[in-house]
């Protein structure tokens, strides 16, 4: 995955959590370290464009957790994770319904 592309992700998955994004709570949440510098400029791509960070062609980007892969996610966790997927969606609907008026 493209570093910036991981950015985007993190940044929708934290807007779909609620949290305005942040470079601190990216930085908490990637994979790899990066340049200050480069997730600063990722974010402001992110929040010029947020439907940059499109679903469909990354992995959605989670939290790292202490759970195997055999453990059941609780009803919370699930919704939680759908929360993530859909708020992308619901964030270009908005959008483009702006763009209608």
């Amino acid at each position: 995955m493209n570093q910036n592309h991981e950015i985007y992700q993190i940044a929708a998955a934290l807007a779909a959590e609620h949290k305005t994004p942040s470079v601190a709570l990216i930085r908490a949440r990637l994979s790899q370290s990066l340049p200050l510098a480069q997730i600063i400029k990722g974010l402001q791509t992110w929040q010029s464009n947020p439907s940059i960070a499109d679903t469909s062609t990354a992995p959605v980007i989670k939290k790292k957790s202490n759970k195997t892969t055999g453990d059941v996610l609780t009803k919370a966790e699930v919704e939680q994770l759908i929360a993530q997927a859909v708020a992308p969606l619901v964030a270009e609907i908005n959008l483009l319904k702006a763009r209608l008026k």
